[in-house]
């Protein structure tokens, strides 16, 4: 009878152990597959907000949807300037501003160009034109004219346009992608865009995209689903809190910022 006693409390205390180890184990496990998913899910909105902010700056406004903003992604240029120098504190003093002097760039091109053009005497005062202009840029110290006639600049500001998606994403993701949720096979985010009339009739655009946990955490979810319980804390966690259940991002900023 003893040795049954013992047998049955050594089951009792292999099970408590059990149960305490599970007790401990699981939130760990939990938060730690938690955050491997999360932080897959934030890229993905991180990637979304970055092509949704260069549309909004080469659009006017947000794109409301995944097809469109894939297209403008994979076929989109993005300008890029390449500066040469800054104004000096006496070239500001001289009232010199960027603008200016691109325009007296602008002018004394425009006047080679011209010049080559035509010919005889409205030929030569074109090239008259275009030496004074360019020689003013050099005394005011833009540029540097060099025995040979070339021109050295010493400020400038050239766009150049290059590839929109390999400048945001270098590679790193299909476009057709951005759309669906990490861990969620195959679930989309939900996009949503809208527009506001402040009194003073300054338009404000605004977008948001966003998934609930249960699409990448929950049984459906790739990899198979989180434990239960777990689960279940968080999303009363959200509910207490007054927060989403999931991963959101506007034109701001994300839920987890």
């Amino acid at each position: 009878m003893k040795k049954v006693i013992n047998i049955l409390l050594a089951i009792c205390i292999v099970a408590l152990i059990y149960i305490v180890y599970g007790s401990i184990m699981n939130p760990i496990r939990f938060e730690n597959e938690k955050k491997i998913r999360d932080k897959a899910v934030i890229q993905r909105l991180m990637d979304i907000k970055a092509a949704q902010t260069e549309y909004n700056y080469q659009h006017g406004g947000y794109c409301d949807n995944f097809d469109t903003l894939a297209a403008f992604i994979r076929n989109g240029q993005l300008p890029i300037t390449k500066k040469i120098g800054e104004l000096t504190d006496d070239q500001l003093e001289n009232n010199w501003t960027e603008d200016k002097v691109l325009r007296l760039y602008a002018k004394a091109q425009a006047a080679e160009i011209d010049a080559k053009k035509l010919t005889g005497r409205k030929a030569a005062q074109k090239q008259i034109e275009a030496d004074t202009l360019w020689q003013r840029a050099a005394t005011e110290g833009f540029i540097e004219i060099l025995e040979d006639g070339t021109k050295n600049f010493l400020f400038s500001r050239e766009t150049e346009f290059v590839s929109l998606y390999d400048s945001l994403y270098k590679g790193r993701i299909d476009p057709d992608s951005l759309r669906y949720v990490p861990f969620s096979n195959g679930k989309e985010f939900e996009l949503s865009v809208s527009s506001d009339t402040s009194k003073t009739n300054v338009i404000t655009h605004t977008f948001e995209a966003k998934t609930l946990f249960i699409n990448y955490l929950g049984a459906e979810s790739e990899g198979g689903g989180l434990d239960k319980q777990e689960i279940i804390n968080l999303l009363e966690d959200c509910d207490d809190r007054g927060r989403y259940r999931g991963m959101k991002v506007d034109n701001n900023s994300g839920n987890w910022e």
